[in-house]
C-alpha cells in the first residue's frame, strides 16, 4: 500500500509559490472578492446607492499580505533554524489576517428611502444611520481643476452638528434626481460654495 508523504522541499516550493500569488494577486483581487462578497451579503433592492470605499480595499489587500508575508516567514525561520514548532506559530499568525478580511468586507455605506447609512472601516457590521428628516441642510461643494468648476462632492449637516460627506462620484451622479426628490421631500435646503470660488 502506498504512503502519501511530503518532502520538504516540495512544501516549501509550494508555500514560496503561494505566497508570491497572494502578494501579486493582493493588487487586483481585492476588487473582485470584496465586491462579490458584499453583494451576497449586503445588497438588497431598498438600497438605491450603494458603495465600497477604497479603504475596504486596502484592508482586504493587507490581509492578503499579512498570509503572504506569514508564509515567507515561516520559510525563512525553517531555513535558517529548522525550528519545527514554529509551524503552529505561523498558523496562529495567519489568522492575524482575519480582522483585516472582516474589517474590509463590513465597509460600506449606502442611501435609501430611510436614510444615509455609513459602516466605517473602524468598527465591525456596525451601522450608524441618519435618516432624511435628521438632516437639517445640504451643500454642494464645487472645486477648480484645471480651470474647470467641477463638484466635488456633498456636505449633509444633521441637527445635532454632525457633518456627513459624500464624495461626488458616477453612482452619486446617476442617483443625483433621487438624492434631490428626498431633499425636496423633507424640506432641507441645498446650498453650494459657487459664490466662495468666485469672490
Amino acid at each position: 500500500m502506498a504512503q502519501l508523504t511530503f518532502k520538504s522541499e516540495n512544501t516549501s516550493n509550494i508555500i514560496l509559490v503561494s505566497a508570491i500569488i497572494l502578494i501579486i494577486s493582493s493588487l487586483f483581487m481585492p476588487l473582485v472578492f470584496v465586491y462579490f462578497i458584499q453583494d451576497y451579503l449586503y445588497l438588497t433592492k431598498d438600497k438605491w446607492f450603494y458603495v465600497t470605499p477604497p479603504s475596504a480595499y486596502i484592508l482586504f489587500m493587507v490581509g492578503m499580505l499579512w498570509l503572504a508575508v506569514t508564509l515567507l516567514l515561516y520559510l525563512f525561520v525553517q531555513w535558517k533554524f529548522e525550528w519545527g514548532g514554529f509551524k503552529w506559530l505561523t498558523i496562529l499568525l495567519m489568522l492575524g489576517s482575519v480582522p483585516f478580511f472582516m474589517f474590509s468586507i463590513s465597509n460600506y455605506y449606502y442611501l435609501n428611502d430611510k436614510g444615509l447609512h455609513f459602516n466605517e472601516a473602524s468598527s465591525f457590521n456596525e451601522v450608524v444611520s441618519y435618516g432624511w428628516k435628521d438632516i437639517k441642510e445640504a451643500k454642494e461643494i464645487f472645486v477648480k481643476n484645471k480651470g474647470v468648476t467641477v463638484s466635488d462632492h456633498y456636505l449633509f449637516t444633521t441637527n445635532n452638528g454632525t457633518v456627513i460627506e459624500l464624495p461626488n462620484n458616477s453612482k452619486v451622479t446617476y442617483n443625483k434626481q433621487r438624492i434631490m426628490e428626498k431633499l425636496q421631500e423633507f424640506n432641507i435646503p441645498l446650498n453650494n460654495n459657487m459664490g466662495d470660488l468666485y469672490e
